[in-house]
């Protein structure tokens, strides 16, 4: 093996290593919870998550990580999503429910869609089957979802 290529080699393996990121607009979100229409317990739901938004002219994707979890259209700042129908088991109870979200969203940060945050909006959690006693079919979940832009990825 030549000098030049031992010296090549780590520097080839650490290159194709190296994960490529995905392409979007990146944002750390604070979800909270805003209304319980569902069991009336309080709404002390709180989740810190980094969003993932990708624009296709006016059509977005919505995901977390590599995860696409909802998709909708951009009209100007206005982002208007929608996910599919999500299956989960609460106590041993089957619940379906689905997310509807609408949020003014600065895709690159700045200031053009709002002077405080870069994402801010809600995200209602309608269910829409229950099993489960005390969470009836129609009733919803609504989070206030309030962030910042991290970086956008091309």
């Amino acid at each position: 093996m030549t000098e030049a290529m031992r010296l090549a080699l780590p520097l080839f393996f650490a290159v194709g290593c190296v994960s490529e990121e995905l392409p979007g607009s990146y944002f750390n979100v604070d979800r909270v919870g805003a209304e319980n229409g569902c069991t009336g317990n309080g709404t002390n739901f709180s989740e810190r998550m980094a969003y993932r938004i990708e624009y296709h002219s006016n059509e977005v994707v919505l995901a977390v990580g590599e995860d696409v979890w909802a998709t909708g259209i951009s009209d100007g700042c206005t982002v208007t999503y929608d996910s599919i129908v999500w299956t989960s088991n609460r106590n041993g109870h089957t619940i379906d429910w689905q997310v509807s979200g609408e949020a003014q969203v600065d895709p690159d940060g700045g200031n053009t869609c709002s002077s405080e945050l870069d994402w801010k909006g809600t995200e209602t959690y309608f269910i829409t089957n229950s099993e489960h006693p005390d969470v009836n079919p129609g009733c919803e979940y609504v989070l206030d979802v309030r962030g910042k832009h991290s970086k956008t990825v091309e």
